[in-house]
């Protein structure tokens, strides 16, 4: 009690103070605050007018004090985009009017109207459909932009319908007291038209085959073709968005090839002319092209075309550098003298003289080809008109136009810095790595004088795309027959903010359901962890397949951990951790007993290294290039777990272009895996024991559409033919090859064979049959079709057994398989 009566007396002069001083900070508050003294609802004109629904969005009731103008402002900012968002007003704006200490807030509101009615008249389509296609629904609030959009989408839609000159016009009525609107939507659906054919007309030598003037051409070799000056049709309409229809009615329906597309006309025009102009033929001239619909669904379009003469390269001269010898520049210039005229060609040769300069730090230096051509002789002289400029700095770097991506997520994959003399070559660099992000639909970086004379701002300017994705949908293989799949990826995650967007990360789930197989599978990938060029990933997964044997199912839940970088232009290398605990269930009492050994939960946790090599040109279906993949591996030991095993895996793929767009792919696979250990000495106390102590989910199979098509799925390798079960080996080799050749647009054929085997024992590469496996090598030959549609690729193979043993069969295989194979 004294402590308690000395502590009042010492502190309570103090509070006393403090608490007159937070009074006078109140009344000073108090006094500057701001008042809301009317709140007004007006139209476009000015004129007061009574919107209830307004009262909903709006912050402020009248009479409320708001600490100062700054929290008015933002606060009505907040309601307009609310209001804006909410979809009932076609016009949305507010300001704040001043009278001494008084406020009055104005919002300028046009209201839409709810649709009451819809009436379609005319067309040849029935109302249900493009009322449908209309996107308009009874309730909704609507304007004149409404009403415009929905007439512009059936349009469209009569468009698909082959009309393309339909007109759709619309009148409403307006009941303002009720705020409903009626409206009724007008068609004149035009002539239905489709083109038949694409000619060509004009002063030109352009070669129009029939199909079996076509198919007898293909069969000769091109290089033995005779080479003419001479343009063939077919390769013209190649160039061109506007197609003809097809002579398949299904094919046309399904393709669209036919409708009439009138706002393609100037890119047609373009095209062709490009096609000319990189083909020699520098003085062509391409008019607008002519419908003619006598006949409106057997249309022609007819395009006038004056070739002129096809020319050669002549001189090739250099004028205005000063600074550097013509020798140095010449050296990016591919053109030869007698070489076609190609106008890609020659702006090639602009473009390395460009570069040269440019990576130089001349900023400001142009080139410009300029023309000699005698039609007479057919050869063109190429005089390139060089002005060098001068040498540039970098100020500064500005980035514009990222709403949702970190300014450090772009900064990070530029190659150019603030000081450092201006590099074209590593400004294109920049371009190219954050086209590659697949963030943005638009990227330029551009220079701007910065005030000094040599200094030079670079200006980033970027437009965002969607990045986030959700997919769902069904396919099939030979393999894992029907499967149901649903995903959710952002490929521009940021885990620390919601929504969860801008910091450059990826994330997916995915969840597959299907007749053989259940997966589920969560991935997280931070490509500059630690802020460096250094990758993280996290994998965490589920795996359920009854399709490995019809003596056993296996099920996979685990994690990886990943660390991936860079390191060189072609070469990457990823250090993966993984714990796994795998179950092999539902065996049965007739399956082997090295199957049955094996039934049970077993826990695994290794380590592996992939070095990759990769020199292709396309991700998916390269036509050149080399991708080789090394990945020593070991599991146990000091990583602990059930499972200590080590062994090596090497896969390589390489490609070479053919004449006539043919390809051709050599890939192979050589693994084998051996135990130590515990898992070592376990299996040679147990009789029942097979593979000396490596668990059957790491042993290898061959067989199915990925190795050797002709054999069923893991069928390929040692056999107990006791009780007719695959029991997988511990080394394995296969090899294929195969030719692609072009058919027809994003189809190819295909001839393969394949070869291989899998051996029981660790490091035995002898192809040789072993009578106590039951297996030795095996091969096949088949052809197939490879079909590049968008979103999904199909790859359909049908193969036959060569060297077989009795319990695999003779008989041929078909495989199905939907996806890339890489």
């Amino acid at each position: 009690m004294i402590m308690l009566w000395a502590m009042i007396r010492f502190f309570g002069p103090i509070m006393k103070k403090a608490l007159s001083i937070f009074i006078l900070l109140l009344s000073a508050a108090a006094v500057s605050a701001e008042t809301i003294s009317e709140i007004k609802i007006v139209n476009q004109n000015g004129e007061s007018y009574n919107i209830s629904s307004v009262a909903a969005f709006t912050s402020f009731k009248v009479g409320e004090q708001v600490p100062s103008r700054d929290v008015i402002l933002s606060s009505i900012a907040v309601d307009v985009n609310r209001m804006r968002e909410s979809g009932r007003y076609s016009y949305v704006d507010a300001r704040m009017e001043l009278d001494g200490e008084e406020v009055t807030l104005i919002y300028t509101v046009v209201s839409k109207y709810r649709l009451r009615r819809l009436e379609i008249v005319g067309g040849k389509k029935s109302g249900r459909r493009i009322k449908k296609k209309s996107e308009l629904e009874i309730g909704q609030f609507a304007d004149d932009s409404t009403f415009e959009q929905a007439a512009a989408k059936i349009k469209e839609a009569y468009r698909d319908y082959w009309y393309p000159d339909a007109k759709v016009t619309w009148e409403e009525r307006r009941n303002d007291e009720m705020g409903t609107v009626d409206v009724v939507l007008k068609i004149d659906p035009g002539e239905k038209l489709a083109v038949r054919k694409i000619r060509f007309a004009g002063d030109n030598k352009i070669e129009e085959k029939t199909w079996y003037q076509r198919a007898g051409s293909a069969v000769v070799p091109e290089f033995l073709k005779k080479k003419k000056d001479i343009v063939q049709a077919k390769d013209l309409r190649k160039q061109m968005q506007q197609k003809q229809k097809s002579w398949v009615p299904l094919w046309s329906r399904i393709t669209g090839s036919g409708k009439y597309k009138a706002e393609m006309v100037d890119a047609d025009v373009f095209a062709l002319k490009s096609f000319y102009m990189n083909n020699g033929f520098l003085d062509v001239r391409i008019s607008d092209p002519v419908l003619d619909d006598t006949k409106p669904k057997k249309a022609k379009l007819i395009f006038n075309i004056d070739e002129g003469r096809r020319y050669r390269v002549g001189k090739i001269t250099l004028s205005g550098m000063e600074k550097f010898e013509e020798k140095e520049l010449r050296r990016g210039i591919r053109l030869r003298r007698g070489d076609i005229a190609k106008y890609e060609s020659i702006e090639a040769g602009s473009e390395s003289i460009r570069a040269f300069y440019g990576n130089r730090g001349y900023i400001r230096s142009s080139v410009r080809p300029v023309f000699d051509a005698d039609s007479d002789t057919g050869i063109v002289d190429i005089r390139y008109e060089i002005e060098e400029g001068e040498i540039g700095y970098i100020q500064a770097v500005n980035i514009n136009g990222n709403e949702r991506t970190e300014d450090r997520v772009i900064r990070r994959e530029l190659v150019m810095y603030p000081g450092e003399k201006y590099n074209r070559s590593r400004v294109r660099v920049s371009e190219n790595r954050l086209r590659n992000l697949n963030y943005f639909e638009i990227v330029t970086i551009n220079h701007e004088p910065a005030g000094e004379s040599n200094k030079y701002d670079l200006n980033v300017q970027v437009k965002e795309k969607p990045t986030g994705q959700f997919s769902a949908g069904i396919g099939f293989s030979s393999v894992d027959n029907l499967v149901g799949y649903i995903e959710l990826s952002q490929g521009n995650f940021n885990w620390k903010t919601w929504p969860p967007v801008g910091a450059g990360q990826k994330f997916s789930i995915r969840a597959t359901l299907g007749t053989e197989r259940n997966d589920l599978d969560i991935k997280f990938v931070e490509p500059w962890f630690l802020d460096r060029q250094l990758s993280l990933g996290v994998d965490l997964f589920h795996h359920e397949a009854r399709y490995f044997s019809e003596s056993y199912d296996q099920k996979n839940d685990g994690m990886r951990l990943s660390l991936g970088k860079s390191l060189s232009r072609f070469t990457r290398g990823r250090l993966s951790y993984t714990m796994e605990l795998y179950d092999v269930f539902d065996v049965p009492y007739y399956a082997s007993p090295l199957i049955k050994a094996e039934e049970g939960k077993r826990s695994s946790s290794g380590m592996d290294y992939t070095w990759t090599y990769d020199t292709r040109d396309h991700f998916f279906n390269p036509s050149r290039g080399n991708k080789t993949t090394i990945t020593p591996y070991f599991a146990g030991g000091p990583l602990g777990g059930e499972t200590d095993i080590y062994g090596a895996r090497i896969r390589s793929a390489h490609y070479w272009p053919l004449i006539g767009d043919m390809i051709f792919n050599l890939r192979g696979e050589i693994e084998a895996v051996e135990a130590f250990g515990s898992s070592k000495r376990d299996a040679e106390r147990n009789p029942n024991s097979y593979g000396e102590g490596v668990p059957l989910f790491d042993r290898m199979f061959l067989g199915g559409p990925n190795t050797l098509r002709g054999y069923k799925f893991r069928e390929v390798g040692p056999y107990d033919a006791q009780y007719g079960d695959y029991v997988g080996g511990n080394s394995s080799a296969f090899l294929t090859a195969e030719l692609t050749y072009p058919i027809w647009n994003k189809i190819r054929g295909a001839l393969f064979y394949d070869w291989g085997f899998v051996n029981a024992d660790s490091w035995d590469f002898n192809p040789s049959y072993n009578p106590e496996t039951n297996s030795g090598y095996n091969d096949d030959w088949g052809i197939g079709l490879r079909l590049d549609l968008p979103g999904f690729p199909l790859r359909l193979d049908y193969a036959w057994p060569i060297k077989y043993y009795d319990h695999q069969g003779s008989g041929g295989r078909f495989n199905f398989q939907i996806g890339h194979q890489f």
